[in-house]
């Protein structure tokens, strides 16, 4: 799929509803609203939806529709404000058109939080019917469906969005908590299975859990939302992740991620995962079409920025990964994981001060987080501060005698530090942990000083990125030197 999405009308965007509630706790709802119709809109294949995470970024923004729909790059803005007060809400909701901001179409709806479904699907319908796009029979019923009949459930559900959305550990509990409560009001609500399957997959992702503790959990979530829905884009997109990064599923992984894009071709984490998938097995055009494809629906995600970063790192673009990154971090300069990753290419360039002075800024801003840390202790390593480097280590082991400290990290500072035996011990141990990191052992520049060491390939080989007769060392096709 390539990075082009369809113009004219039928690019959209959701901008947040007003909370109008005198209670602030509305907010939640008022967002997870919000969400509900990016969700709804998504259905239908022929519109192109930005998704939450670039929407939010304008909530309680001052800036002109005509602006927001520029940076956006959409034809047509949704906004509006929510009411709720007991168990009746009013949605006043309005369609206008970006570059005039004409009024396409406006309407107010107060009805009882049962019907809530019932609005989203008529607001999505209305929308189409404005925008002159045609609803096919399939979309139709999808939209009609009802995720649950329980509204003590479906608040539930949305206050577990809420809370997975702010992706601290902290957060994720609460969210997961949240979903279990919707599952007790509705034991049916598919929704909230995979609402508790990515917070178990993020937990293990933000390494907060060790992955043989969550993505178990995250797996029986999963199947029991496709078991309920098998037409959930959403639980197709969490078991493709798990099959990828835990199972090492090579083929199932990517026949999950392709069957989430098919039922819903608008859900940017399907693209973004995909995306994941296909730089792990060296696919790097694919990769980056697919990650662009996400970034169109998202273009101010700061994960699917920086995804386009790590493509052209894997694939040894140095240069115009140092520029994708430096671009994310214009976005939001605190972003962690964008100056965390620009210390790579750096690295690989041999510009041991400026990944350094990345990483120092990792380290500040994630609260010395583990991988920061690690990532610090491995450039130090590499610029042959070995001194520094040995602090970070010895910090990280005095860590790991309280808190899950992934072995693939100390193997990383081991390979700045140039000590082969180590590295492979502490790999030997990150593949026991069934470390998600592993799944990009093949493409990893930093693992270029030992990929030669049968040890390495015997780690590929076991990971099912190579074969003992295809030992997947025959990856000059796609290593063109340091900076091509």
């Amino acid at each position: 799929m390539g990075s082009q999405l369809q113009g004219g009308r039928r690019r959209i965007a959701v901008l947040p509803l007003s909370n109008m509630s005198q209670d602030a706790r509305d907010e939640i709802f008022a967002d997870g609203m919000t969400e509900e119709l990016i969700s709804a809109l998504s259905k239908i294949a022929d519109l192109r939806v930005i998704a939450r995470a670039s929407v939010m970024r304008y909530k309680d923004s001052k800036k002109p529709l005509g602006e927001i729909s520029k940076e956006l790059n959409v034809s047509a803005v949704l906004e509006g404000s929510v009411r709720k007060a007991g168990n009746k809400i009013r949605i006043t909701i309005q369609l206008a058109d970006s570059e005039t901001e004409e009024q396409l179409w406006s309407e107010k709806y107060d009805r009882d939080l049962e019907d809530i479904f019932a609005v989203q699907s008529e607001i999505a319908q209305k929308v189409a019917d404005a925008l002159e796009v045609e609803i096919k029979k399939g979309e139709k019923e999808n939209l009609a469906k009802k995720a649950t009949e329980s509204k003590e459930a479906y608040t539930l559900y949305l206050e577990g969005r809420y809370f997975l959305n702010i992706r601290t550990e902290e957060s994720l509990k609460k969210a997961i908590e949240r979903f279990e409560k919707a599952l007790e009001k509705d034991p049916q609500y598919a929704l909230a299975y995979t609402g508790i399957a990515d917070s178990y997959a993020v937990l293990a992702l933000l390494e907060f859990l060790p992955p043989k503790e969550a993505f178990p959990k995250a797996r029986i979530a999963a199947e029991k939302a496709l078991e309920i829905d098998n037409r959930l884009a959403e639980a197709h997109t969490s078991l493709g992740l798990l099959r990828f990064q835990y199972d090492w599923d090579w083929d199932g992984a990517e026949k999950g991620f392709k069957r989430a894009i098919e039922l819903n071709p608008n859900y940017a984490p399907a693209h973004q995962y995909y995306a994941d998938f296909l730089k792990s097995q060296g696919r790097f055009d694919e990769a980056l079409s697919e990650m662009s494809y996400a970034g169109a629906l998202d273009p101010l995600s700061l994960s699917i920025n920086t995804g386009i970063g790590h493509v052209l790192y894997l694939s040894r673009q140095y240069d115009r990964a140092i520029e994708q990154y430096r671009n994310t971090i214009k976005i939001d300069p605190n972003f962690v994981q964008a100056r965390l990753w620009f210390g790579r290419p750096y690295l690989q360039k041999r510009m041991y001060n400026e990944a350094i002075a990345e990483l120092a800024n990792a380290v500040r801003l994630s609260g010395e987080s583990t991988i920061s840390l690690a990532m610090l202790g491995h450039a130090n390593g590499a610029a042959g501060k070995r001194d520094e480097a040995g602090k970070i280590l010895e910090k990280l082991t005095e860590r790991s005698k309280h808190q899950y400290v992934p072995s693939y990290w100390i193997a990383m500072i081991h390979v700045g530090l140039g000590d082969k035996d180590q590295v492979f011990t502490w790999l030997e141990r990150a593949f026991q942990e069934r470390s998600s990191w592993l799944a990009w052992a093949k493409v990893e520049p930093r693992f270029d000083s030992i990929r030669t060491d049968p040890r390495f390939n015997s780690l590929l080989v076991k990971t099912r990125l190579a074969s003992k007769k295809d030992p997947g060392l025959g990856i000059r096709g796609w290593i063109k030197g340091p900076n091509k």
